[in-house]
């Protein structure tokens, strides 16, 4: 049944209590920020209680994401975020955008989280100092600055599948210092993944090659080296460079669900590297802040298959963002932003019996406008209005085959909220937000030998979406005994987004062509809660109701893939021994959770709803040491996030040792 609800999912809203219980426990109200928006947050605690170790994992939780792959043709693990694709929206760590310009779309499971302070998610309403394509909102990633003299982290794991065997380990190493004029810090992750195992209840088709047991090349292997420093040359200036690196090597992804005769096809990464470098300097006074920000992202890949030549992807963006902001007073407050972003993409293959060749060499350039006004004529009541420009502009072409190049677009973008406190606990606000998306280089040039009988369009206009939402916030304190003193933070919002302009291939007498004709709609209601009763249990979760209408549909679809009716969470969390004196006992926490989707359409089927139940137990040993342990998909369900993958994992068992200073 389509409108199956699966509730679950697993947040880690642990809130601290004192060791000594009052009369009557309170905490700090829910903090209702002067920065008047809508965005959610996950932090690296969250991630940690949670046991996810990269951003695929880390959004599992979040209202209105839903995740996606698992395996695949290309093995990539992506995500939708209100039935929007990871195309329609940009991927920034540290305000470098993450580039895949040429198919728009990369593998999150690759992006390892233990360096990141928090993960920021935008929706619709997102910032238009970003810069360009913030079509369905943006996923910011910020990393962790040191906060003392000196620090370390040492941090290592190991996961068993479900039949007691180590299928995976993780390490995690860093150094960081902070003094009164500078700052540094480095991190290196590991993961090395061997295998997973199937659930006992998968049961395998007729001539599959994949049986019972453990997954056929689900070994992967990670590594990412993060270094950053600092520099406070005088109190109102401040200068950073963040560099990453991430490397990744992915097993072949066979199409064996499909049931396909004769030999499965697969693909190889024998390439996935992926380099960023920030440079930005900021000044600030009372009034008035300033800061440049340089950045450059570089993305090589080489995707090798058994059945024709391997195909090498070469992607870079740089570019520079300025930024300002002056208050006029204490309710009036400007920002502006100029952006430029240069994408660059080559691509190889092997043209001839003895060597290789470039096919394709684009670069094109994006210049953005952005702005935002904020005002708070009355204390309760705040407006924000925003409006952005960005020139699309093709800088360079060269192609094998004879394709015209790509035309300049120009593309508005505004939005703007009404953010009202009903108390200093309570805000409720309206939002609207109109954006825009060019389709990318793929479907844009896109050949025989990329895509079968579509010829290259480069003609295509932006997408655009119009997105529109009501929300709350709030805390709610019902302080009535020491053994039952509710305190609750609670979010809400129903939301609708209009899409116009959609890419859709449309049949034109037998010849396939790309064309901005699709029309849909997206519309849901969202909510998140977490609670604490007492000292000693805490419940919270989270879900989503997802729903669309299609307008007009170019290839006559009557269902779109990968939204699922209705996604969601529970948990409910424990202090056992919280008055017992020997301190790990004292700060062990108990989470029971549960996670799920509803029925969703992949690939022309019906993928069934799925429940997973998930047990965590973390000591704190003492302020330096502590160790995590728990059991994934604790009744080993069988499920699926993309019909042309195999099931995901079954039940597995992890435990993890973290040593700080």
């Amino acid at each position: 049944m389509r409108n199956s609800i699966a509730a679950v999912l697993l947040l880690s809203a642990a809130l601290s209590y004192p060791q000594e219980a009052p009369e009557v426990i309170r905490l700090p109200a829910a903090e209702i920020t002067e920065q008047k928006d809508t965005t959610e947050y996950v932090t690296q605690e969250t991630m940690e209680r949670e046991n996810s170790s990269d951003l695929w994992e880390a959004l599992r939780n979040v209202p209105g994401v839903v995740r996606d792959g698992g395996g695949g043709m290309r093995n990539e693990s992506n995500f939708t975020l209100r039935g929007l694709d990871e195309k329609l929206m940009p991927v920034f760590i540290d305000g470098v955008p993450m580039s895949s310009p040429y198919r728009g779309n990369t593998d999150y499971a690759r992006f390892l989280t233990a360096d990141l302070e928090d993960i920021e998610i935008q929706k619709g309403y997102s910032s238009m100092l970003l810069g360009p394509n913030t079509f369905g909102g943006a996923v910011i990633m910020r990393t962790a600055k040191p906060k003392k003299p000196f620090e370390a982290l040492l941090k290592t794991g190991v996961e068993f599948d479900g039949a007691g065997k180590v299928g995976a380990g993780s390490s995690t190493f860093g150094l960081g210092m902070k003094q009164k004029l500078f700052y540094g810090k480095a991190m290196v992750q590991f993961r090395d993944v061997d295998h997973y195992r199937l659930s006992g209840k998968f049961t395998p088709y007729e001539g599959n090659p994949q049986g019972k047991g453990e997954r056929l090349f689900s070994d992967s292997r990670d590594i990412k080296l993060t270094a950053l420093a600092g520099w406070t040359p005088i109190d109102p200036v401040a200068v950073n460079v963040v560099y990453t690196l991430q490397d990744a090597d992915k097993g072949v992804s066979p199409q064996e669900t499909l049931g396909l005769p004769g030999t499965p096809t697969y693909d190889i990464w024998t390439l996935w590297r992926r380099q960023s470098v920030s440079a930005d300097a900021g000044y600030t006074v009372e009034r008035f802040y300033g800061k440049v920000l340089f950045a450059f992202d570089k993305f090589d890949n080489t995707l090798s298959h058994n059945y024709r030549a391997p195909s090498t992807y070469d992607d870079y963006g740089l570019g520079v963002h300025l930024e300002g902001g002056y208050s006029f007073n204490t309710w009036n407050t400007l920002k502006a932003a100029f952006i430029f972003k240069q994408d660059g993409h080559r691509n190889e293959k092997d043209l001839t019996e003895g060597g290789r060749g470039a096919t394709l060499d684009i670069k094109e350039n994006t210049y953005a406008l952005g702005a935002e006004y904020t005002v708070n004529p009355w204390k309760p009541l705040t407006f924000t209005a925003g409006l952005g420009f960005d020139y699309f502009q093709p800088a360079a072409f060269w192609s094998i085959n004879t394709i015209p190049e790509s035309d300049g677009a120009a593309m508005f973008s505004a939005q703007a909220g009404v953010f009202y406190d009903i108390t200093d606990n309570h805000e409720v606000h309206v939002t609207f937000a109109k954006k825009n998306h060019m389709p990318t280089m793929w479907v844009r040039y896109s050949s025989p030998e990329s895509g079968p009988d579509i010829p290259p369009n480069p003609d295509l206009k932006p997408e655009e979406a119009y997105h529109y939402e009501v929300g709350y916030k709030g805390h709610l304190d019902f302080a009535v005994h020491q053994y039952f003193s509710p305190l609750i933070d609670i979010t809400g919002a129903v939301y609708y987004s209009s899409l116009v302009n959609m890419l859709a291939e449309e049949n034109r007498g037998g010849v396939i062509l790309r064309v901005n004709a699709d029309k849909t709609a997206y519309y849901g209601f969202e909510t998140g809660l977490t609670a604490r009763f007492n000292r000693y249990v805490g419940l919270g979760g989270a879900l989503a109701i997802n729903q669309y209408k299609i307008i007009y549909n170019a290839a006559g679809l009557r269902a779109l893939g990968n939204y699922p009716a209705a996604t969601g969470s529970v948990y409910i969390v424990g202090y056992p021994f919280v008055n017992f004196k020997p301190r790990p006992l004292s700060t062990m926490e108990l989470l029971f959770g549960m996670e799920g989707a509803g029925e969703r359409y992949s690939s022309n089927a019906v993928l069934p709803a799925y429940t997973l139940f998930h047990l965590r137990l973390r000591f704190e040993i003492n302020e330096y040491l502590s160790v995590a342990s728990g059991v994934e998909n604790l009744f080993d369900a069988d499920y699926v996030l993309n019909n042309s993958a195999l099931p995901m994992p079954g039940r597995s068992f992890y435990c993890t040792v973290t040593a700080r200073y």
